[in-house]
């Protein structure tokens, strides 16, 4: 499938790989990331799949985005995907690995849309939009190291 919306963010923190996938498997973002709220709606298998919850971020910009995240893959403590429906649709994958006592956090997310006038002034905001991406990611790495009590390393 094709994805307006190609992002690819990456996080290094001297910590456990442990320690870092109990605050991404475990979906309490609220708790950590600035801006975002999380609600639990539907458990899953034992493995994790199939687990569902629903988000909203608060952007910088004058708007809030929601969609539904549903497990559909979990590789403790290296590997999640999810499926998005809802605002923003498509799909994210977190990736870690760790190199002595650094973890390197990668997310790739990739997602359509789904507010009629951020379609419409896409041509125009694109630039707009992914900047603001950033920041909202910025603040998820900032509450992760706060929460890890672990400083993030130079990329």
């Amino acid at each position: 499938m094709d994805y307006k919306y190609n992002f690819e963010t990456n996080w290094k923190f001297e910590a456990d790989i442990e320690q870092v996938w109990g605050l991404i498997a475990g979906f309490k973002y609220d708790e950590w990331w600035s801006g975002v709220k999380a609600e639990p709606l539907q458990s899953g298998l034992p493995n994790g799949i199939g687990e569902k919850y629903r988000y909203e971020f608060r952007t910088k910009m004058p708007y809030r985005l929601s969609f539904e995240a549903e497990v559909i893959v979990k590789e403790a403590p290296r590997k999640m995907e999810i499926r998005s429906t809802g605002e923003l649709e498509g799909r994210g994958e977190w990736t870690l690995t760790q190199s002595g006592s650094v973890t390197h956090v990668r997310y790739i997310w990739q997602v359509n849309t789904n507010k009629a006038w951020m379609d419409v002034l896409a041509p125009l905001l694109k630039p707009v939009f992914v900047w603001n991406h950033d920041l909202v990611m910025k603040e998820g790495e900032r509450g992760m190291s706060k929460a890890l009590q672990a400083p993030v390393i130079a990329k």
